[in-house]
């Protein structure tokens, strides 16, 4: 719940579709039926409901796949990873001119 995993990066960049639980990291990765599925962590029904919807949904399936690949590649990229950061810096620089 502390950090943000890399599996689920990883199996969307694959163009795997992908499962999780609903945990605190994957929450932040995984947009539900849009990115991954997500299902209620310790619930081994809601995580058997999940995995059959994904094989027996073709179309559901293909839609994952591609939106994770989407997400993987315009949002967890090193370029968009550090783009935050250059305004932060700057405004701290800046707050610690003398005046």
């Amino acid at each position: 719940d502390m950090v943000t995993p890399l599996k689920p990066l990883e199996a969307m960049a694959l163009a795997k579709p992908f499962i999780a639980s609903d945990v605190g990291g994957h929450r932040e990765l995984v947009e539900h039926e849009r990115t991954g599925l997500l299902f209620k962590a310790g619930d081994a029904t809601a995580l058997a409901t999940m995995a059959l919807r994904a094989l027996s949904d073709v179309e559901l399936r293909q839609r994952l796949v591609i939106a994770g690949r989407e997400f993987v590649g315009n949002q967890r990229t090193w370029t968009s990873a550090v783009a935050v950061y250059p305004p932060i810096y700057l405004r701290l620089t800046a707050m610690s001119q003398p005046s």
